[in-house]
């Protein structure tokens, strides 16, 4: 359990009010979820780190507690929101998925900021190389959201992104897949299919060897083969960067595996 006190509020963005959670002391850790999950997918994390870390999560636009504003906006702008309004100058960032990619937009953008990065199955802004497998199942979502089949939807995500695409749900811990499902239907909407964030420009894709901090990628080895190869261009493009694979784990694995994952992350931010 986590002795520390718990402080909640929301953080002015734009037009938007993006709700976080704080606890503990120290050095900040600012952790972004995924885009299946909202600021809970963190909880085995804080309970970990809160005891010697300033321990900071955020709802994304249109997420847990975060409504969805009809404006322009960047996940990355929504970030340096939040950090600034609990008057964080710099930060350790961990971010799953979509998470992910907004921490590596962010470092980019504002590298003074960041002491160092954990990308965990990210994306990068400009990526293009996407598989066959990939397309087809993302394709049979958005179809199946087009036509309001939120029901068909939200079982091809699910399963490309809490079983993974290779893996069958057999072999998934229950507990876990009980909780990664519910958590993803809590922030699985149709909606969310139809606002799209303003890019960074240029994008992450060709500027990752400006990233001069500390960097450690994640990867589930059941994630989807496209995160697979993204997770080691990132290793292979930020300077000094490392990559770890989490064996049995799809796209959640600091959720999936948290012993492991928290293992981890201990012993990257003991080695900066």
């Amino acid at each position: 359990m986590v002795a520390s006190t718990l402080i909640s509020g929301y953080a002015p963005s734009s037009s938007a009010k993006l709700y976080y959670e704080v606890r503990g002391e120290g050095a900040a850790l600012v952790f972004i979820h995924a885009g299946v999950a909202d600021h809970r997918m963190w909880e085995p994390q804080v309970e970990a780190f809160a005891s010697r870390h300033k321990v900071v999560c955020h709802d994304l636009r249109g997420f847990g507690k975060s409504a969805m504003v009809k404006e322009p906006f960047s996940l990355r702008e929504d970030l340096l929101a939040v950090m600034r309004h609990l008057g964080i100058a710099k930060a350790t960032l961990i971010g799953c998925s979509m998470g992910g990619g907004a921490a590596i937009d962010f470092a980019l953008e504002h590298p003074e900021m960041v002491g160092a990065l954990v990308p965990v199955g990210a994306g990068i802004s400009g990526w293009s190389d996407w598989s066959e497998e990939s397309g087809r199942l993302m394709n049979e979502m958005t179809a199946a959201a087009r036509n309001g089949e939120v029901d068909a939807a939200f079982e091809i995500s699910a399963k490309y992104w809490i079983d993974g695409p290779s893996r069958d749900a057999s072999c998934v811990d229950p507990i876990y897949r009980t909780h990664a499902r519910r958590m993803h239907r809590d922030n699985f909407s149709l909606e969310l299919f139809q606002h799209t964030e303003v890019p960074l420009s240029p994008p992450a894709i060709n500027r990752l060897r400006e990233i001069r901090c500390p960097t450690l990628a994640v990867i589930g080895d059941h994630d989807a083969e496209d995160l697979r190869k993204v997770a080691n261009h990132l290793a292979n493009q930020i300077p000094g960067a490392k990559l770890h694979t989490i064996a049995n784990a799809a796209h959640l694995p600091s959720l999936e595996h948290p012993v492991e994952f928290n293992r981890l992350l201990n012993d990257f931010l003991e080695s900066v």
